[in-house]
């Protein structure tokens, strides 16, 4: 094959992969638009944790505090009919308090791996001098867990999708809450 009929092809080719990467399905948009959507949207997640991380860093018992609360988020519990990824708002509000500097939260999920890690570091194969073991880690001083309720109801064509989000903040020692927070959503979706 000539050098002319290579390039040619080559061209071909070239032009093709090019032309091809326009008709690309897939787009980004900006992760803080507004997604108007039937379903819990990722723009009803960032309200909600917004909202409710706002209200919780200014509650007195953190807002308050002289030193920095720890808490343990444990889950959002989804009493909906909707697949909703709760763990997501619990994960923004953790970021939001967290970049405020008044808060520590205990990472719970990572206990096993720190068990583990400890358990390595007691083995000899790590500088005695570095080596780290149970018993030093923080306890929390509130735990924060919630729900996701919804009320979906029929009126003529249009269906309405009430949600309801409540978090509550109790005190490990007394086993009160000392802050609750709540946000509502309503959808209506005309058919």
């Amino acid at each position: 094959m000539s050098r002319t009929a290579t390039a040619a092809i080559l061209a071909a080719f070239l032009t093709a992969a090019v032309a091809g990467c326009g008709r690309d399905p897939v787009s980004y948009d900006d992760p803080g638009s507004t997604t108007v959507s039937r379903d819990f949207s990722d723009t009803d997640i960032r309200a909600s944790a917004g909202e409710l991380g706002a209200s919780l860093a200014k509650a007195p018992v953190i807002s308050e505090a002289r030193n920095r609360p720890k808490i343990l988020a444990l889950r959002i519990k989804n009493r909906t009919d909707r697949r909703i990824k709760t763990s997501i708002i619990i994960s923004q509000i953790e970021t939001r308090l967290l970049g405020t500097g008044k808060v520590e939260f205990i990472d719970g999920a990572a206990r096993p791996e720190l068990a583990r890690e400890y358990a390595y570091m007691a083995s000899g194969n790590v500088n005695p001098s570095e080596a780290k073991g149970p018993g030093g880690q923080a306890g929390a001083d509130y735990v924060l867990h919630g729900t996701v309720e919804n009320v979906p109801v029929r009126q003529g064509k249009e269906k309405v999708d009430y949600y309801y989000i409540k978090l509550t903040l109790v005190d490990v020692i007394r086993g009160t809450k000392t802050w609750q927070g709540e946000k509502e959503i309503k959808k209506r979706i005309r058919r």
